[in-house]
């Protein structure tokens, strides 16, 4: 259920916003018929319209997004009840303009050679449409709040749900 006053633009800021304070997602891919996820470290860039990632030619994603370029980002805050699902097209690039560009110390844990490692490709995101859950406060009174209402046998606010279309 949708509670939100926020204008679309706004609610296009709460999706940006939400990825960059939360970056670890899931990406979700096509096997076959099958969906498979994996955890990553989003870059978001507002400015470009995408999403970045780093990733190793030598994974399955190559191969899965050249035959569906379809793909789905899942976040989510560990310390509270916000969530974030972002639905696109994925590209994998071997620029390494960009993999400088994103280059941190976290990533020497995958490419342990740095970043001119050859096998380091980027994985471009392109947003078409989001939908989020922006939570009230802790996972604690998440729960106070799930126990209140199942209780009194109303519905529970457990704040603000939003579909925004990004494209």
């Amino acid at each position: 259920m949708d509670h939100s006053d926020k204008t679309t633009s706004e609610a296009i800021d709460t999706v940006w916003a939400m990825m960059t304070e939360i970056r670890t997602c899931m990406l979700v891919t096509k096997q076959g018929l099958t969906l498979r996820g994996r955890p990553m470290h989003a870059f978001p860039s507002r400015e470009e319209g995408c999403i970045w990632f780093l990733t190793d030619r030598r994974g399955h994603v190559d191969d899965e997004l050249a035959r569906d370029p379809q793909g789905c980002l899942s976040f989510a805050k560990s310390s509270s009840a916000d969530f974030l699902s972002v639905s696109g097209e994925c590209e994998v690039l071997d620029d390494r303009a960009k993999v400088d560009e994103l280059w941190n110390d976290a990533a020497r844990a995958y490419w342990p050679d740095g970043k001119d490692d050859p096998n380091i490709r980027v994985l471009r995101f392109l947003p078409s449409d989001a939908e989020y859950w922006d939570g009230t406060g802790s996972s604690i009174l998440i729960t106070i709040k799930m126990l209140a209402a199942r209780m009194t046998g109303e519905r529970a606010n457990l704040g603000e749900n939003r579909k925004v279309p990004l494209d």
